[in-house]
């Protein structure tokens, strides 16, 4: 394996393609960004690909910025899944311990998985992944790490991860497409989680919001462990349509005045902040005046829906107003301004914004909400590299033990 080689990152999103490169350039320090590419999304709607063409394309002209930073080909990638059609649901499963002595094997485990998957929903579904929450022993509960341990029965309680294909196999399509090969695959609200948590906030109890352009995903976790997912097909973007409509300006421009002038909270507009807005000075193509209150009150009104079905899904899961790590809010969304009063008002939760953690400084910035899922990638690829580097590591010291062991054999025993 080449020594501290690099890990891409590539998060196909509703308005940006991001692509990252990360290296270790010490061992004892935590990765560098050594490249990054962005470009807008062309052909995505709500996280889904309708026009391969244009979403491939997208992704060449990230991968081309990324590759020109670093000097070399960038062949392989960690990906980012996201839309609605990915759903969770609880599963569980239970095997006898196979040895004698009852001590849990590796093999107990890969069983207990495999009676845990109920296989897919229907014909056109397929499962991403079967998340654990936790594992009871006989009458010992609530174990996270079962291997090694005693008993007779074994059972699992998880989070099993299903999407329909065609989204899937699209985005591979296109990826594949730009001339990247994928190494593994992570849903989007998962990883983004990983590059913004501690320990002690899953521990606690704690939901994330991830407040994309085409999605809003939110992810809760509580004894360390995710219990609940869920993707909403609304994001930043149905806002910035909704301006588009109420402004009657086209969407590019709506985004422009959104971002300028926007407050997520009518209430928390600054005396000095509340003017009119003028259109031919941002576009001279356009005319009229509108006030900041009246931009925000539409931004409020869409903000309160997407935290209203939040709620409604927490209260469903019997966690609405009881986690007391509160929300943490990622995502470009999350950059909206008073956006943590509204969310702390609609959600009774205390809340904030976070920038992804687990990387050092860099020839890119990434200390924006909006690279989480980014960074969380860059995470699970150097996690999967360390993972096979010990077990070549392990294979390796087998190998001179074994070697080490013939040569004696050979000394004593003669042929």
């Amino acid at each position: 394996m080449t020594k501290n080689p690099i890990v891409v990152g590539l998060d196909v999103g509703t308005y940006f393609t991001k692509i990252a490169v990360a290296k270790k350039l010490r061992e004892e320090k935590e990765p560098s960004i050594i490249a990054l590419g962005v470009s807008p999304t062309e052909g995505m709607r709500k996280g889904v690909v309708v026009d391969i063409k244009d979403v491939t394309r997208s992704i060449v002209i990230a991968l081309e910025s990324a590759s020109k930073m670093i000097q070399e080909d960038i062949t392989s990638v960690h990906i980012s899944l996201n839309g609605d059609q990915i759903i969770c649901k609880n599963t569980s499963g239970k095997v006898a311990v196979s040895r004698a002595d009852g001590e849990v094997t590796e093999d107990d485990l890969n069983r207990v998985y495999q009676t845990a998957n109920p296989g897919p929903s229907g014909q056109n579904k397929m499962i991403l992944d079967i998340i654990p929450k936790s594992f009871t022993l006989d009458e010992e509960t609530e174990i996270k790490h079962p291997v090694g341990m005693n008993g007779i029965r074994l059972e699992l309680d998880a989070v099993l991860v299903e999407s329909t294909i065609p989204p899937i196999k699209n985005l591979e399509k296109c990826i594949n497409d730009a001339g990247l090969h994928i190494l593994s695959s992570e849903t989007a609200i998962i990883t983004s989680s990983s590059a913004i948590l501690t320990k002690k906030q899953k521990e606690l109890g704690v939901i994330v919001i991830d407040m994309g352009a085409g999605t809003t995903s939110f992810a809760v976790y509580e004894e360390g462990r995710l219990i609940h997912f869920k993707i909403l097909p609304i994001g930043s973007a149905h806002i910035t349509s909704d301006i588009a409509i109420g402004m009657r300006i086209p969407v590019d421009l709506a985004e422009k005045v959104k971002i300028m002038f926007g407050y997520a909270m009518e209430s928390h507009i600054p005396n000095d902040k509340r003017v009119k807005i003028d259109l031919s000075k941002i576009n001279e193509e356009e005319v009229g005046t509108y006030s900041v209150n009246f931009l925000s009150g539409i931004i409020e009104a869409r903000l309160k829906e997407i935290f209203s079905l939040i709620s409604k899904d927490l209260r469903e899961i019997g966690r609405e107003g009881l986690l007391p790590a509160g929300v943490i809010l990622v995502g470009g969304g999350a950059n909206l301004r008073s956006i943590i009063d509204l969310a702390k008002r609609e959600l009774k939760l205390p809340v904030k914004i976070a920038i992804p953690r687990g990387v050092e400084g860099s020839v890119a910035d990434v200390d924006n909400p909006m690279f989480a899922t980014l960074v969380g990638l860059l995470l699970t690829g150097f996690s999967e590299q360390n993972t096979m580097e010990s077990n070549q590591s392990f294979e390796e010291k087998s190998n001179f033990i074994n070697n080490i062991w013939n040569k004696i054999v050979k000394i004593f025993i003669p042929e």
